[in-house]
């Protein structure tokens, strides 16, 4: 068995100047895509549960699934959060921490939209309400081209910084822009970080890297049978 683990960035209608819409996954897509993962029997496990399973321990849900977002934008709250909290579902929202409770772009130079970003109550809110907590740096740096110091940084302040927001662990770290190195990984397992989480296409299997953990993207552009296919057919 392999666990598919979803990613998503923005979950609202995209701006009419967005340069990357595909970023955007509309409201009602992804009630869709909610309602049909329900209906098919699929069940939200936690990031520990992912590191449980590829260290070759048993996943006692019968399909098991885990859905990730990135950057921490607010629309997660307001509109993937009433969906997912509807349907018995939770979610790991990676936040870069220098942006809580902005409006800014974390895309390249070419994208001018600015978006609005969970503050610092809605992130309390939803690790309140059951939902995983995980860091994304504090710059949304590529950090496989930060200096030492630089990318110590990033890893530490980011990971402190959410702590003592939700006055709990932050064990898990995607890499922004899904860039990462062998000297990233080392430098987020010496950080303390449990697990990373990459943009690289696949599902999770038993005794893969806990720094090097796939994703399955979903993006706007993607219809129910593409998303149907990435879900059982993509391994």
């Amino acid at each position: 068995m392999k666990i598919p683990v979803l990613y998503y960035h923005k979950i609202d209608y995209p701006k009419k100047d967005a340069v990357y819409k595909g970023l955007y996954v509309t409201p009602k897509q992804f009630k869709t895509q909610v309602s049909l993962l329900k209906f098919l029997g699929y069940e939200t496990i936690s990031p520990n549960d992912i590191l449980s399973f590829v260290k070759g321990h048993k996943i006692s849900v019968k399909k098991p699934l885990l859905i990730t977002f990135d950057d921490g934008y607010e629309n997660n709250f307001l509109n993937a959060y009433p969906v997912l909290k509807a349907a018995g579902f939770t979610a790991v929202i990676f936040i870069s921490a220098g942006f809580i409770g902005k409006k800014n772009t974390v895309s390249d130079e070419r994208e001018k939209v600015r978006e609005d970003f969970l503050n610092k109550s809605e992130i309390k809110a939803l690790f309140k309400d059951g939902f995983f907590i995980g860091s994304h740096g504090i710059n949304h740096y590529y950090l496989d081209s930060l200096e030492e110091g630089v990318l110590a940084g990033e890893l530490i302040a980011s990971k402190a910084y959410l702590e003592n927001i939700i006055s709990a662990p932050v064990d898990f770290f995607s890499y922004p822009f899904g860039a990462y190195s062998p000297k990233v990984m080392r430098a987020v397992k010496k950080t303390g970080y449990l697990g990373a989480f990459t943009t690289v296409r696949g599902k999770v299997g038993v005794g893969d890297n806990s720094y090097e953990l796939k994703r399955i993207p979903v993006n706007g552009y993607n219809n129910i049978f593409n998303f149907l296919y990435k879900i059982i057919f993509l391994q």
